[in-house]
C-alpha cells in the first residue's frame, strides 16, 4: 500500500469495486463447481454399478446416494460458499474441539459404532467425526498460519504440528490408518506455503520418512529370521502393530502370499483395472464386479475406481482423473489469485485433502500403494465423505472475489 494513500482508496482497494460490483453467481469458481458435479454424476452412475451385484440393495444404495448424502452435500457447498471465509476461521477454534469431543465420543464402547473388524469410527451408525474433522483442522490451521495470531514462525510450525497431530492421533487409535494421511499432507502442505523455519520443517519431514521406515521394517523384517526369533518380535510388535496393517504391507511386498485371504481385494483390483483394456468392458458389463470376484463390500466405495477402469477402460479412467485434475487446478487457481494469507491457506489444504485421496486410493487400486481404505473423493460411495468433501470445496469455491487483490502499483 503505498504511504499516504487516504481511506477512501483503501477501501476501494480493499472492496474491490470490479469483483464486487459483479453478481454474486459470477464471482463463484464454477470451473470448480462443475467439475464437482461431473464427478459426482460418475459417482452415482458406478455407485449403481457396483451395487448391481448386490441382490435385493442395489436400488437401496443408489437411493441413499442419491437421498439424503448428495443434497445435503450441495447444501453444505452453498452454505459454506456463500459464508465469507473469514467467518469460518474465526470461528476455527469452536469448529475444532467440536471435532475432538466428537473424535473422542466414537472411541468410548458403547457410543461409538463398532465395524466387523472391530474398529470404531462411526456415531449414531452413519456418521464418521473423522469427515468432519478435516474441514475443522483447515479451519484452525488458517486462523493461525494466517495471522490470527501473534506468534513467531517457529511457534506458528510447532502449534500448527500439534493442531493436526491430536485428531490424526485419535483417528489412528479407531482404528483408521488410511484417514490420518490426509490430516498429515494437509498439516505439511499449509506450514510449507506459510513460510515457517523451513529448516525444521525439513527436519520433522525427514523425522517421518524414517519413522515410516521404521514401521515397514517392523512388519517387513522379521520375515526374513528364523522362525523362534520372529515370534519374539511379532511378540514386540503385536503391541503396537494390527493384524490387518501387516497383513496389507506383507500382501504388497509379495503379492502372491495370501491369494485366497488378505490379498484377495488387491489382487482382482489389479485384474480388473487390466481386463479393462482401452475402451472397457462396457457399463454394468464388468465380470470381476458382476461375478463377485472384486468383493461387493468394498467395490462401491474403496475400490469404486477398479469398476471404473474396469467397464470404461483407459480412456475412461483418463477422463476421471482428467476431471480430478481440472478440480484440483481450479482450486490452485482461487489460491494464487488471493492476496490474503488465510485464503490461500484454506486452498492449500482443501487442495492438499483432496490430492491425497485421489493418489492414495488410485494408488492401492492399481497395486503400486498398499491398500488402507481411503475413498476416492465425490466418486466412492460414503454419505460423511461426500458432505464433508463438498463442504471443504466451498471454501475454495466462496473464495472467489472476496480476498483481498492489490492492483498493479498499488
Amino acid at each position: 500500500l503505498s504511504p499516504g494513500m487516504g481511506s477512501d482508496r483503501l477501501a476501494a482497494v480493499y472492496n474491490d469495486p470490479p469483483a464486487a460490483s459483479r453478481p454474486r453467481w459470477l464471482r463463484v469458481n464454477w470451473l470448480m463447481v462443475l467439475c464437482a458435479a461431473a464427478l459426482l454424476a460418475v459417482g452415482v452412475l458406478f455407485i449403481r454399478s457396483a451395487c448391481s451385484v448386490r441382490v435385493g440393495r442395489a436400488h437401496e444404495l443408489w437411493r441413499q446416494m442419491l437421498w439424503p448424502w448428495i443434497p445435503l452435500g450441495v447444501a453444505a457447498h452453498v452454505v459454506v460458499a456463500a459464508v465469507d471465509y473469514r467467518r469460518w476461521t474465526d470461528w476455527a477454534w469452536a469448529f475444532y474441539l467440536f471435532a475432538l469431543v466428537l473424535l473422542v465420543l466414537v472411541l468410548i464402547p458403547g457410543i461409538g459404532t463398532t465395524s466387523n473388524m472391530g474398529a470404531r469410527r462411526w456415531l449414531f451408525g452413519r456418521f464418521q467425526p473423522s469427515e468432519g474433522a478435516k474441514f475443522a483442522l483447515v479451519a484452525a490451521l488458517a486462523f493461525v498460519l494466517g495471522g490470527g495470531m501473534a506468534l513467531g514462525e517457529r511457534a506458528k510450525l510447532w502449534l500448527s504440528l500439534g493442531l493436526a497431530a491430536v485428531p490424526a492421533a485419535l483417528v489412528l487409535l479407531e482404528p483408521d490408518l488410511g484417514t490420518t494421511l490426509p490430516f498429515v499432507a494437509a498439516a505439511l502442505a499449509m506450514v510449507f506455503v506459510a513460510g515457517c523455519a523451513k529448516r525444521t520443517l525439513l527436519a520433522l519431514v525427514l523425522a517421518a520418512a524414517l519413522g515410516a521406515s521404521a514401521f515397514l521394517g517392523a512388519i517387513l523384517l522379521p520375515e526374513k529370521l528364523p522362525p523362534e526369533r520372529r515370534a519374539k518380535v511379532e511378540a514386540v510388535t503385536g503391541r503396537f502393530l494390527h493384524r490387518h496393517w501387516k497383513d496389507r504391507v506383507l500382501v504388497f511386498a509379495h503379492p502372491e502370499r495370501d491369494l485366497q485371504g488378505a490379498g484377495w481385494n488387491a489382487w482382482q483390483s489389479k485384474i480388473a483395472v487390466g481386463s479393462g483394456g482401452e475402451r472397457g468392458k462396457g457399463y454394468m458389463k464388468g465380470t470381476q464386479n458382476a461375478l463377485g470376484y472384486l468383493p461387493v463390500s468394498v467395490s462401491s466405495s474403496d475400490f469404486i475406481f477398479s469398476v471404473i477402469a474396469e467397464e470404461t477402460g483407459f480412456r475412461g479412467s483418463a477422463a476421471v482423473l482428467g476431471l480430478f485434475a481440472l478440480l484440483l487446478a481450479s482450486v490452485a487457481w482461487t489460491g494464487l489469485r488471493c492476496r490474503d494469507e488465510a485464503g490461500r491457506l484454506l486452498c492449500t489444504g482443501v487442495g492438499a485433502i483432496l490430492f491425497t485421496h485421489v493418489f492414495v486410493n488410485v494408488a492401492m487400486t492399481i497395486g503400486v500403494m498398499p491398500i488402507t481404505g481411503i475413498p476416492l473423493p465425490l466418486v466412492s460411495y460414503g454419505g460423511t465423505f461426500a458432505i464433508s468433501t463438498l463442504a471443504l470445496l466451498g471454501l475454495g469455491s466462496g473464495l472467489r472475489g472476496r480476498s483481498l487483490r492489490l492492483r498493479p502499483g498499488d
